[in-house]
Protein backbone atom coordinates (compact mmCIF):
# COMPACT_ATOMS: atom_id res chain seq x y z
CA UNK A 1 0.00 0.00 0.00
CA UNK A 2 2.96 2.62 0.68
CA UNK A 3 5.06 1.58 -2.60
CA UNK A 4 3.64 5.12 -4.25
CA UNK A 5 5.83 6.50 -1.68
CA UNK A 6 8.77 4.47 -2.14
CA UNK A 7 10.92 7.13 -3.56
CA UNK A 8 10.06 10.02 -1.35
CA UNK A 9 11.96 10.84 0.85
CA UNK A 10 9.73 14.70 1.97
CA UNK A 11 6.24 13.62 2.43
CA UNK A 12 3.40 16.53 2.76
CA UNK A 13 0.04 15.26 4.09
CA UNK A 14 -3.17 17.35 3.96
CA UNK A 15 -6.83 16.65 4.72
CA UNK A 16 -10.25 18.66 5.35
CA UNK A 17 -10.35 18.80 9.16
CA UNK A 18 -11.81 15.79 10.82
CA UNK A 19 -10.76 13.65 8.58
CA UNK A 20 -8.06 11.74 10.57
CA UNK A 21 -5.20 13.29 8.77
CA UNK A 22 -2.97 13.22 11.61
CA UNK A 23 -3.96 9.69 12.72
CA UNK A 24 -2.87 8.75 8.85
CA UNK A 25 0.66 10.70 9.23
CA UNK A 26 1.66 8.98 12.98
CA UNK A 27 0.08 5.46 10.91
CA UNK A 28 2.65 6.45 7.85
CA UNK A 29 5.32 6.99 10.51
CA UNK A 30 5.52 4.26 12.44
CA UNK A 31 4.96 2.11 9.05
CA UNK A 32 8.11 3.53 8.00
CA UNK A 33 10.20 3.34 11.26
CA UNK A 34 8.90 -0.09 11.56
CA UNK A 35 10.55 -1.09 8.09
CA UNK A 36 13.60 -0.21 9.76
CA UNK A 37 13.57 3.70 8.34
CA UNK A 38 14.46 6.69 10.27
CA UNK A 39 11.65 8.69 10.05
CA UNK A 40 10.80 12.00 11.66
CA UNK A 41 7.27 13.33 12.11
CA UNK A 42 7.02 17.20 11.96
CA UNK A 43 4.44 19.11 13.26
CA UNK A 44 3.62 23.18 12.43
CA UNK A 45 0.41 23.68 14.05
CA UNK A 46 0.12 25.41 17.21
CA UNK A 47 -2.00 22.45 18.35
CA UNK A 48 -0.14 19.15 18.71
CA UNK A 49 -1.80 16.13 17.91
CA UNK A 50 1.13 13.56 17.76
CA UNK A 51 1.34 14.18 21.80
CA UNK A 52 -1.78 12.16 22.14
CA UNK A 53 -0.95 9.82 19.13
CA UNK A 54 2.17 9.16 19.86
CA UNK A 55 2.03 9.48 24.13
CA UNK A 56 5.07 11.79 24.21
CA UNK A 57 5.90 15.50 25.27
CA UNK A 58 7.01 17.89 22.28
CA UNK A 59 9.03 20.96 23.20
CA UNK A 60 8.73 23.43 20.81
CA UNK A 61 11.84 22.85 18.38
CA UNK A 62 13.02 20.04 20.10
CA UNK A 63 13.23 16.41 18.34
CA UNK A 64 11.62 13.76 20.67
CA UNK A 65 12.06 10.18 20.14
CA UNK A 66 8.73 7.88 19.93
CA UNK A 67 10.01 4.73 18.86
CA UNK A 68 13.02 2.69 16.90
CA UNK A 69 13.44 4.75 14.67
CA UNK A 70 10.76 6.97 15.04
CA UNK A 71 10.89 10.96 16.31
CA UNK A 72 9.01 13.70 16.46
CA UNK A 73 9.23 17.23 16.05
CA UNK A 74 7.14 20.64 16.38
CA UNK A 75 8.30 23.36 14.65
CA UNK A 76 7.29 26.73 16.25
CA UNK A 77 7.39 29.57 13.02
CA UNK A 78 8.87 32.20 14.87
CA UNK A 79 11.81 30.62 15.84
CA UNK A 80 12.23 29.40 12.11
CA UNK A 81 12.01 32.78 11.24
CA UNK A 82 14.91 33.71 12.98
CA UNK A 83 17.01 30.55 12.22
CA UNK A 84 16.13 32.08 8.01
CA UNK A 85 17.17 35.39 8.61
CA UNK A 86 20.54 34.24 10.43
CA UNK A 87 21.57 32.47 7.33
CA UNK A 88 21.49 35.66 5.87
CA UNK A 89 22.44 38.49 8.24
CA UNK A 90 26.19 37.72 9.95
CA UNK A 91 24.91 37.54 13.77
CA UNK A 92 22.19 35.88 15.10
CA UNK A 93 22.04 38.95 17.95
CA UNK A 94 21.59 41.31 15.11
CA UNK A 95 18.45 39.29 13.76
CA UNK A 96 16.90 38.77 17.37
CA UNK A 97 17.17 42.28 18.06
CA UNK A 98 15.69 42.97 14.24
CA UNK A 99 12.71 40.58 14.66
CA UNK A 100 12.31 42.12 18.69
CA UNK A 101 11.34 45.39 16.62
CA UNK A 102 8.75 47.21 16.42
CA UNK A 103 8.30 48.52 13.19
CA UNK A 104 10.46 45.28 11.65
CA UNK A 105 7.98 43.14 13.14
CA UNK A 106 5.54 44.73 11.27
CA UNK A 107 6.74 44.25 8.15
CA UNK A 108 8.21 40.90 8.50
CA UNK A 109 4.17 39.87 9.22
CA UNK A 110 3.18 41.51 6.11
CA UNK A 111 5.04 39.91 4.07
CA UNK A 112 3.36 37.55 2.08
CA UNK A 113 4.31 34.16 3.47
CA UNK A 114 7.76 34.69 5.12
CA UNK A 115 7.00 32.64 8.39
CA UNK A 116 5.41 29.64 5.90
CA UNK A 117 8.76 29.84 4.04
CA UNK A 118 10.78 29.84 6.43
CA UNK A 119 9.20 26.83 8.32
CA UNK A 120 9.88 24.74 4.63
CA UNK A 121 12.91 25.94 4.92
CA UNK A 122 14.24 24.65 8.29
CA UNK A 123 12.18 21.47 7.32
CA UNK A 124 14.26 21.09 4.20
CA UNK A 125 17.63 21.52 6.49
CA UNK A 126 16.16 18.01 8.42
CA UNK A 127 15.77 16.35 4.91
CA UNK A 128 19.67 17.75 4.14
CA UNK A 129 21.34 16.77 7.23
CA UNK A 130 23.61 14.18 7.14
CA UNK A 131 25.89 12.18 9.73
CA UNK A 132 28.63 10.36 8.97
CA UNK A 133 27.93 11.26 4.88
CA UNK A 134 24.21 9.71 5.20
CA UNK A 135 21.19 11.04 5.51
CA UNK A 136 19.85 11.51 8.93
CA UNK A 137 16.76 10.94 7.73
CA UNK A 138 15.24 8.51 5.66
CA UNK A 139 11.68 10.02 5.30
CA UNK A 140 10.72 13.46 7.22
CA UNK A 141 6.44 13.38 7.28
CA UNK A 142 5.31 16.59 7.80
CA UNK A 143 1.61 17.34 9.25
CA UNK A 144 0.28 20.21 6.71
CA UNK A 145 -2.04 22.65 7.36
CA UNK A 146 -6.02 21.91 6.25
CA UNK A 147 -6.49 21.52 2.54
CA UNK A 148 -7.74 24.42 1.88
CA UNK A 149 -4.94 26.44 2.93
CA UNK A 150 -2.26 23.16 1.67
CA UNK A 151 -1.64 24.46 -1.36
CA UNK A 152 -1.03 27.98 -0.52
CA UNK A 153 1.50 27.42 1.61
CA UNK A 154 3.03 24.72 -0.60
CA UNK A 155 3.58 27.91 -2.97
CA UNK A 156 5.44 30.14 -1.09
CA UNK A 157 8.78 29.40 -2.10
CA UNK A 158 7.73 30.06 -5.71
CA UNK A 159 5.98 33.52 -4.28
CA UNK A 160 9.19 34.43 -2.62
CA UNK A 161 11.48 33.64 -5.51
CA UNK A 162 9.15 36.26 -7.92
CA UNK A 163 9.37 38.35 -5.34
CA UNK A 164 13.02 38.64 -4.91
CA UNK A 165 14.08 37.57 -8.12
CA UNK A 166 17.41 37.83 -7.61
CA UNK A 167 19.95 37.23 -4.45
CA UNK A 168 20.65 34.30 -2.20
CA UNK A 169 16.55 34.58 -0.95
CA UNK A 170 15.63 34.16 -4.25
CA UNK A 171 17.79 31.40 -5.04
CA UNK A 172 16.89 29.80 -1.75
CA UNK A 173 13.53 30.13 -2.31
CA UNK A 174 13.60 28.93 -5.97
CA UNK A 175 15.43 25.74 -4.95
CA UNK A 176 12.84 24.79 -2.46
CA UNK A 177 10.21 25.49 -5.00
CA UNK A 178 11.83 23.39 -7.24
CA UNK A 179 11.74 20.52 -4.81
CA UNK A 180 8.07 20.42 -3.77
CA UNK A 181 7.58 20.15 -6.94
CA UNK A 182 9.49 17.18 -8.14
CA UNK A 183 7.08 14.42 -7.28
CA UNK A 184 9.99 12.28 -7.87
CA UNK A 185 11.96 13.60 -4.47
CA UNK A 186 8.65 15.18 -2.61
CA UNK A 187 5.28 13.44 -2.06
CA UNK A 188 1.88 15.53 -1.67
CA UNK A 189 -0.87 13.31 -0.12
CA UNK A 190 -4.05 13.72 0.83
CA UNK A 191 -6.64 12.38 3.59
CA UNK A 192 -10.09 12.16 3.32
CA UNK A 193 -13.36 10.40 4.41
CA UNK A 194 -16.14 8.99 1.84
CA UNK A 195 -18.15 11.40 2.38
CA UNK A 196 -19.12 14.39 -0.52
CA UNK A 197 -17.64 17.43 0.94
CA UNK A 198 -14.19 15.95 2.05
CA UNK A 199 -14.26 13.99 -1.79
CA UNK A 200 -15.19 17.61 -3.45
CA UNK A 201 -12.62 19.03 -1.52
CA UNK A 202 -9.54 16.53 -2.36
CA UNK A 203 -10.37 16.56 -5.77
CA UNK A 204 -10.48 20.61 -6.02
CA UNK A 205 -7.24 20.03 -4.58
CA UNK A 206 -5.56 18.14 -6.92
CA UNK A 207 -6.99 20.61 -9.35
CA UNK A 208 -4.89 23.38 -7.39
CA UNK A 209 -1.58 21.64 -7.52
CA UNK A 210 -1.72 20.95 -11.00
CA UNK A 211 -2.90 24.67 -11.74
CA UNK A 212 -0.53 26.38 -8.82
CA UNK A 213 2.49 24.10 -8.28
CA UNK A 214 2.09 22.22 -12.16
CA UNK A 215 2.25 18.81 -10.13
CA UNK A 216 -0.49 16.49 -8.32
CA UNK A 217 -1.28 14.25 -5.63
CA UNK A 218 1.38 11.41 -5.07
CA UNK A 219 -1.60 9.49 -3.57
CA UNK A 220 -4.66 9.66 -1.71
CA UNK A 221 -6.50 7.86 1.47
CA UNK A 222 -9.90 7.36 1.98
CA UNK A 223 -10.34 7.05 5.50
CA UNK A 224 -12.51 5.19 7.45
CA UNK A 225 -14.33 3.02 4.88
CA UNK A 226 -17.19 0.85 6.07
CA UNK A 227 -16.69 -2.66 5.77
CA UNK A 228 -19.25 -4.71 4.18
CA UNK A 229 -21.13 -7.37 7.21
CA UNK A 230 -21.87 -9.71 4.52
CA UNK A 231 -19.99 -11.13 1.82
CA UNK A 232 -21.13 -11.45 -1.86
CA UNK A 233 -22.67 -14.65 -1.39
CA UNK A 234 -24.55 -13.99 1.56
CA UNK A 235 -25.52 -10.42 0.27
CA UNK A 236 -27.35 -12.55 -2.61
CA UNK A 237 -29.22 -14.03 0.17
CA UNK A 238 -29.94 -11.18 2.64
CA UNK A 239 -31.60 -8.94 -0.05
CA UNK A 240 -33.54 -11.83 -1.38
CA UNK A 241 -35.04 -12.09 2.12
CA UNK A 242 -34.77 -8.26 2.52
CA UNK A 243 -37.23 -8.00 -0.64
CA UNK A 244 -40.03 -9.65 1.60
CA UNK A 245 -39.87 -7.56 4.31
CA UNK A 246 -40.80 -3.67 4.71
CA UNK A 247 -37.35 -1.90 4.58
CA UNK A 248 -38.59 1.38 6.12
CA UNK A 249 -40.90 -0.07 9.42
CA UNK A 250 -37.75 -2.52 9.87
CA UNK A 251 -34.95 0.93 10.62
CA UNK A 252 -38.17 2.97 11.94
CA UNK A 253 -39.25 0.02 14.75
CA UNK A 254 -38.64 1.12 18.19
CA UNK A 255 -36.42 -0.88 21.09
CA UNK A 256 -38.40 -2.04 23.14
CA UNK A 257 -36.95 -3.00 27.18
CA UNK A 258 -37.59 -6.84 26.64
CA UNK A 259 -37.90 -7.54 23.14
CA UNK A 260 -39.11 -10.69 21.69
CA UNK A 261 -37.32 -12.46 19.49
CA UNK A 262 -38.53 -11.48 16.73
CA UNK A 263 -37.58 -8.03 17.72
CA UNK A 264 -34.32 -9.39 17.96
CA UNK A 265 -34.13 -10.89 14.72
CA UNK A 266 -35.58 -7.58 13.15
CA UNK A 267 -32.81 -5.29 14.92
CA UNK A 268 -30.50 -7.57 13.76
CA UNK A 269 -31.52 -7.30 9.87
CA UNK A 270 -32.19 -3.54 10.66
CA UNK A 271 -28.38 -3.30 10.87
CA UNK A 272 -27.09 -5.15 8.39
CA UNK A 273 -28.95 -3.03 6.45
CA UNK A 274 -27.64 0.51 7.27
CA UNK A 275 -24.52 -1.49 7.28
CA UNK A 276 -24.39 -2.32 3.66
CA UNK A 277 -26.14 1.38 3.43
CA UNK A 278 -22.68 2.69 4.71
CA UNK A 279 -20.61 0.23 2.70
CA UNK A 280 -22.40 1.36 -0.68
CA UNK A 281 -21.85 4.90 0.35
CA UNK A 282 -18.43 4.68 1.23
CA UNK A 283 -17.89 2.47 -2.25
CA UNK A 284 -19.63 5.04 -4.61
CA UNK A 285 -17.36 7.76 -3.16
CA UNK A 286 -14.68 5.51 -3.47
CA UNK A 287 -15.39 5.26 -7.06
CA UNK A 288 -15.77 8.55 -7.34
CA UNK A 289 -12.21 9.87 -6.30
CA UNK A 290 -10.76 6.94 -7.93
CA UNK A 291 -12.48 7.68 -11.35
CA UNK A 292 -11.45 11.67 -10.91
CA UNK A 293 -8.11 11.85 -9.64
CA UNK A 294 -5.18 11.19 -11.51
CA UNK A 295 -3.34 9.88 -8.16
CA UNK A 296 -3.53 6.52 -6.98
CA UNK A 297 -6.50 5.86 -3.93
CA UNK A 298 -6.15 3.53 -1.13
CA UNK A 299 -8.43 3.13 1.22
CA UNK A 300 -8.27 3.07 5.46
CA UNK A 301 -11.05 0.99 6.95
CA UNK A 302 -12.64 2.03 10.37
CA UNK A 303 -11.28 0.91 12.96
CA UNK A 304 -13.20 1.26 16.87
CA UNK A 305 -10.50 1.27 19.38
CA UNK A 306 -11.08 3.35 22.24
CA UNK A 307 -8.37 5.75 21.79
CA UNK A 308 -5.86 7.49 18.64
CA UNK A 309 -2.51 5.76 20.02
CA UNK A 310 -4.74 2.14 19.67
CA UNK A 311 -5.80 3.52 16.15
CA UNK A 312 -2.36 4.48 14.90
CA UNK A 313 -1.48 0.89 15.58
CA UNK A 314 -4.18 -0.74 13.97
CA UNK A 315 -4.09 1.41 10.96
CA UNK A 316 0.02 1.10 10.54
CA UNK A 317 -0.81 -2.45 10.64
CA UNK A 318 -3.45 -2.41 8.04
CA UNK A 319 -1.23 -0.19 5.64
CA UNK A 320 1.92 -2.87 6.65
CA UNK A 321 -0.24 -5.81 5.28
CA UNK A 322 -0.31 -6.98 8.58
CA UNK A 323 -3.89 -6.93 9.56
CA UNK A 324 -6.29 -8.12 7.15
CA UNK A 325 -9.75 -6.56 7.07
CA UNK A 326 -11.92 -7.71 4.58
CA UNK A 327 -13.68 -4.70 2.62
CA UNK A 328 -15.40 -6.84 0.03
CA UNK A 329 -13.95 -5.55 -3.47
CA UNK A 330 -15.28 -1.99 -1.75
CA UNK A 331 -14.09 -0.45 -5.46
CA UNK A 332 -16.92 -2.83 -7.83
Amino acid sequence: MLEPLDDNRWIFVTGKGGVGKSTTVAALGRAFARRGERTLVAEIDAYSAMEDLFDVDLGEGAITEVDDSLCALKLDESECFIDTLSRFVPSRRVVSRLVDNRVARVFFDAAPGGHQCALLDKLWEYLEETVDGSHRWDRILVDLPASGHAVTFLGVPRTFEDLFRVGPVAERAGQLADRIANPDETAVCAVCLPEEMPVNETIELETKLWDRLDRGLTMAFANMMHRAPLGTQQRRSFDRLLSDLDRDELLSSAITTQPSQQEVVERIIAGNVLALDWHDRDARYLNMLRNELRAPVSEIPVFYESDGGGVVECVTDYLLGEREESLDSIAS
